[in-house]
């Protein structure tokens, strides 16, 4: 019996060895914040699910001299006043459209980090709207001319001339066949064979957006390896998808999501 009692939980271990190893390999390889540890994440914000800064701490969060709290303050009125006269018709119009445009009240919640948010949202007013864009700048309703340091979101990698052009062209193109669904214009047949080209790959996919093509790529990787696990990498976007955003703000509990370091060498 004293010989089971041993020989019993060492085959247990031995067994177990695997998969503990596994569970170390994938802790190690997860980013160490709450951003890589859904779950962790969102047990504490049930716990805390937000806070904000009053005014006195909004401009002395970093226990700042008070001379430089003043000159933070001061700084804030000048902009503040500044943006309301100089974007009278474009804050306007955002006001107008948020009350409708859920996408609008999405975005201007996230600008700037949520301890400021409130104030920040309250006093900044920030217009949404603009109606022309040349070069790498873009001008608004009043006629101010803004630097697009984004490339708005990154779309623009070209500058928005190349896109201009690239607009014409295609409308030019696709003029005589119109949104007609399910057949395909010549041209896809020509840019499959790029795309091809470009990427090494024997085939392609279009999409409407790239949650969509996330979507897809992953249905047929669980579908082929018979596997339920993904990866993201925290910092990156992955699209709307709830496999792809766990943690707060989605009620589905993680799953088969891990959040990886990312650009890590090890």
């Amino acid at each position: 019996m004293p010989v089971f009692s041993y020989v019993l939980p060492a085959g247990a271990l031995v067994l177990a060895l695997p998969s503990i190893k596994r569970r170390i390999e994938l802790s190690r390889a997860k980013h160490r914040s709450l951003a890589g540890h859904s779950r962790m994440a969102k047990r504490l914000a049930r716990w805390l699910p937000g806070y904000a800064y009053d005014e006195a701490r909004f401009f002395n969060c970093d226990d700042a001299p008070d001379a430089v709290v003043q000159q933070r303050r001061e700084g804030f009125e000048t902009l503040e006043k500044g943006f309301a006269q100089r974007f009278v018709s474009s804050l306007a119009l955002t006001a107008q459209a948020r009350e409708g445009l859920a996408d609008l009240q999405f975005t201007s919640a996230y600008r700037v980090p949520f301890q400021f948010s409130p104030i920040a949202s309250r006093r900044l007013r920030v217009g949404a709207f603009v109606q022309s864009a040349e070069g790498v700048r873009v001008t608004d309703l009043d006629g101010n001319q803004l630097m697009d340091l984004t490339g708005s979101y990154g779309v623009n990698v070209f500058g928005v001339d190349f896109y201009k052009t690239c607009m014409a062209e295609g409308a030019a193109l696709a003029e005589h066949l119109g949104p007609v669904l399910g057949a395909y214009h010549p041209c896809v047949a020509d840019v499959v064979t790029r795309l091809k080209a470009i990427s090494g790959q024997d085939q392609v996919s279009f999409h409407m957006s790239g949650t969509e093509a996330v979507m897809q790529a992953v249905r047929l990787a669980r579908y082929h390896t018979r596997k339920k696990q993904l990866v993201r990498f925290c910092g990156a976007y992955h699209g709307w998808w709830e496999d792809v955003q766990p943690g707060p703000g989605n009620p589905m509990p993680p799953r088969e999501t891990y959040t990886l370091k990312d650009m890590d060498d090890k």
